[in-house]
């Protein structure tokens, strides 16, 4: 031990080599070998299939329209939380750009939405107006994003809102349009695996 001290104290470049190879060491220890074992797993774990561009186009009217600021999409580990489904895990954000976990919970969370309300029909509605299937909902309705047409010449179309007054006036019914089977396609995509 004493000849490594005195070895320093005569040779001070030996301390610049062993710290440096200390240094060398413990950066392909700590940082490099795991980066690339973790590389070489993604690599070979199957890339999950292309989305269905009606769901991609929902998420971003998702995103335009706000949801994400009274809905969120991550299911803690809590008591209050097993209504909505398992407890998130990171593996359910994987390839989400931008991962949609919400700001707060002002809605229910929407994780596993499409496993609990599969029902385009019942999306529809909440969509055209949230009161008409949930009283005491506080969300806004999007009817702009449906066409209200007399009942006889509606197209046939299976995706039509049918409600009662005072949702709806009477004879009346809502076609949706394009962007709102967009935004219910997305909702239903939301399924905890």
């Amino acid at each position: 031990m004493t000849g490594i001290i005195a070895l320093f104290h005569r040779q001070p470049w030996a301390i610049l080599i062993l710290g440096g190879g200390l240094f060398l060491l413990l950066s392909w220890v700590i940082a490099l070998r795991p980066a690339l074992d973790f590389r070489a797993a993604d690599a070979a774990r199957p890339k999950p299939a292309a989305a269905d561009p009606a769901v991609e186009r929902g998420r971003r009217l998702y995103l335009a329209e706000g949801c994400g600021f009274c809905h969120s999409q991550f299911v803690r580990p809590l008591f209050v939380d097993a209504p909505y489904g398992r407890a998130s895990t990171a593996e359910d954000y994987a390839g989400a750009t931008p991962p949609l976990l919400g700001t707060e919970r002002t809605g229910p969370d929407l994780s596993d939405a499409g496993g609990r309300q599969p029902s385009a029909i019942w999306n529809l509605m909440h969509l055209f107006n949230p009161r008409s299937v949930v009283p005491q909902s506080v969300m806004p309705g999007y009817p702009w994003y449906f066409d209200i047409v007399d009942q006889d010449k509606a197209p046939a179309d299976p995706y039509l809102v049918t409600l009662p007054p005072p949702w709806l006036p009477a004879g009346k019914v809502a076609v949706p349009r394009p962007e709102v089977l967009d935004l219910t396609a997305y909702i239903l995509s939301l399924r905890q695996g």
